[in-house]
């Protein structure tokens, strides 16, 4: 293998390798890039058994080949190198060549034979969205998958088809950690043909939101059996879907509201923020007063004191006393933009529905905390 490849697109190439890869393993291929050189481009492979990603990046090539070597080595290199070009080359003792101006360093590779095999895709059906969508709609769901890797029924997203008010199709990704619950839709064309209830991995999603470069490029989604791929342009992101039962979520969704708030996004933002510093360590808990032109937040630390805020508020229905994870609020505007929230809740105890005005294709749920 002989080529020549820009720093810019070497330093591309191995970064997006980086999320894929293992560190800490007792397969050290796990940590490897397969670099193979075709045609006019350099392919870039990287897997960890359940995600693998494949890539293309224009090149010069002089003389075909392959080679395996750790990705987080040869990425620590690139990002060293100064000069515009970067001459890889294939020595004796499958050791990578790397010149870049006055720089040249040998790593240690391997055969690309020894490389784990990339599994066939099984593709049966396909839909098409675009990427600044997706992301949106990744960002507004990631943040709620449980964490716990003992719930398998919470550990990935779930996918549906749902029609929207224009009638168009809607995919409808939906997760939850049992405290709270998020949901985001994005309008696609194409089949939603997943076959038996499936999930998708928080891995996945995180992964494919950092790929997305552009927002209107174009994204197709295909699924098999068990697996699904994530492809756009000279990228494909293959991942095997978890096995896990997710809950019947629309149980949690109160069919009807007796009140309704409305807060400035960025009023309301600041008092959690300051909220937050004399909340519950344990469980970041705070009082939420709902009044009839104020929303008054109130915390109380043994050790370290105790907080009070008041944000302007629009109140339809009667006032109410409960109390809230604060993190969780802060999670949602992390995740979504907008100049207001809703939030529509019931009696003290029950769950608590978070909109934005302006959109119908987002809904999210927060669990309320008794506060003894």
């Amino acid at each position: 293998m002989d080529l020549h490849i820009t720093r810019e697109e070497l330093i591309r190439g191995l970064g997006r390798v980086q999320g894929i890869i293992e560190r800490r393993t007792t397969n050290p291929m796990l940590s490897h890039v397969l670099l193979s050189a075709r045609g006019s481009s350099l392919r870039m492979t990287a897997t960890d058994l359940h995600h693998t990603l494949i890539a293309d990046y224009p090149a010069r090539v002089e003389k075909e080949g392959d080679l395996s070597l750790d990705a987080g080595t040869l990425f620590q290199v690139a990002r060293t190198l100064t000069a515009a070009t970067v001459q890889l080359r294939v020595g004796k003792g499958n050791r990578l060549q790397v010149r870049s101006g006055a720089s040249e360093f040998n790593i240690v590779g391997t055969g690309g034979e020894d490389f784990p095999n990339i599994p066939v895709r099984d593709d049966r059906s396909t839909l098409g969205v675009t990427g600044g969508t997706l992301r949106r709609a990744i960002e507004e769901t990631l943040f709620s998958i449980s964490l716990d890797e003992n719930r398998y029924g919470l550990n990935g997203a779930h996918l549906e088809e749902v029609t929207g008010p224009d009638g168009q199709p809607r995919l409808r990704i939906v997760t939850t950690d049992g405290s709270r619950l998020s949901y985001s839709e994005v309008v696609y064309k194409g089949q939603l043909g997943m076959g038996r209830k499936v999930l998708l991995p928080r891995k996945a999603l995180a992964e494919v939101k950092k790929l997305i470069d552009h927002d209107d490029a174009d994204w197709q989604i295909t699924f098999g059996e068990r697996s699904a791929a994530f492809t756009s342009g000279g990228l494909s992101l293959m991942v095997r879907l978890v096995e896990g039962e997710f809950p019947d979520y629309r149980q949690v969704l109160p069919a009807v509201h007796k009140r309704r708030v409305t807060v400035d996004r960025e009023s309301f933002g600041g008092a959690l923020k300051r909220a937050l510093i004399m909340a519950s360590d344990r469980n970041h808990s705070v009082r939420f007063a709902f009044e009839e032109s104020q929303l008054v937040l109130s915390a109380q630390n043994l050790e370290a004191g105790d907080v009070r805020e008041v944000v302007p508020a629009d109140l339809e229905g009667a006032p109410l006393f409960t109390g809230f994870n604060v993190k969780y609020f802060q999670d949602i505007l992390t995740a979504t933009r907008g100049d207001k929230l809703q939030i529509e809740l019931g009696e003290a105890l029950d769950p608590c529905i978070v909109r934005l005005p302006e959109r119908d294709d987002c809904l999210f749920v927060v669990m309320p905390m008794r506060l003894d």
